[in-house]
C-alpha cells in the first residue's frame, strides 16, 4: 500500500486547490460570504462522493471491460504528467475572467471538472487495487481523500483572503510548484511500473 503521506500529497497536488481558486471566485461572484461557504462545502461534498464511489467500484468496472490496473496506472500517469506540465506552463483550465456560469456552480464547474476531474479520477482508481489492498487499506485511502477535501474546503472558503494575501502572482507560483510535484509523481509511477521489468540498470 502507498504510504498515507504519499497518497495525501498525490491527491492534494492532483486536485490542486490553488488552480481552483480563480475559478471559484469567478463562479461565486456576487454571492455573500455565507453563500460562498455553502457552495464550497457542496462542491467538496459532491466531489468526495464521486471519488469515493470510483474508489470502491472503479476497478470493478474496469475489470469488466478488460482494463488491467497496470494499464490504468500507466494511463493515469500520462494524464497526471500532462496535467502537471499544463500547470507548470500556466495552461490550467478556467480563470478569473468572464461571467459566472449558469446553473449550480457547486456541481459544474467546481465539483466537476475542477475537483473531481480526469487527473483525480485516474489517481484515486489507480491507488486502490482490490487484489492487493485490504478493505482496511481502502478505508484508509478513503479517509485520506476526505482529509484532502477538508483541506480544499478550507482553502476555498478562504479563497478571497488567500488571493488578496499572495496575489495573482503568488497563486500562479503555487499552482506551478504543485504542477511540478505532480509531474514528478507521474514519472515515479512509470518507474514503479516499468522498473521491475527493465531492471535497476535503467531505473536505479
Amino acid at each position: 500500500m502507498t504510504s498515507i503521506s504519499a497518497e495525501f500529497v498525490l491527491l492534494l497536488v492532483t486536485i490542486n486547490p490553488f488552480a481552483a481558486l480563480p475559478v471559484f471566485l469567478s463562479a461565486t461572484a456576487g454571492m455573500t460570504e455565507a453563500e460562498r461557504r455553502r457552495t464550497a462545502l457542496r462542491a467538496c461534498t459532491i466531489a468526495s462522493v464521486i471519488l469515493l464511489f470510483l474508489l470502491a467500484f472503479g476497478q470493478i468496472f474496469l475489470e469488466k471491460i478488460g482494463v488491467s490496473l497496470p494499464a490504468l496506472r500507466i494511463a493515469g500517469a500520462l494524464v497526471l504528467l500532462i496535467l502537471g506540465l499544463r500547470m507548470v506552463f500556466g495552461e490550467v483550465p478556467g480563470g478569473s475572467g468572464g461571467s459566472a456560469p449558469a446553473g449550480d456552480v457547486a456541481v459544474f464547474p467546481l465539483a466537476m471538472p475542477m475537483l473531481a476531474g480526469g487527473g483525480s479520477i485516474a489517481a484515486i482508481v489507480a491507488m486502490t487495487d482490490h487484489r492487493v489492498n485490504s478493505i482496511l487499506d481502502q478505508a484508509v485511502t478513503a479517509l485520506v481523500l476526505i482529509a484532502v477535501m477538508a483541506v480544499i474546503y478550507l482553502v476555498l472558503r478562504s479563497a478571497e483572503k488567500i488571493q488578496n494575501a499572495i496575489g495573482e502572482t503568488g497563486t500562479n507560483v503555487m499552482s506551478r510548484i504543485m504542477g511540478l510535484v505532480l509531474a514528478a509523481l507521474a514519472v515515479q509511477t512509470f518507474f514503479s511500473v516499468f522498473g521491475p521489468l527493465l531492471g535497476a540498470a535503467v531505473y536505479p
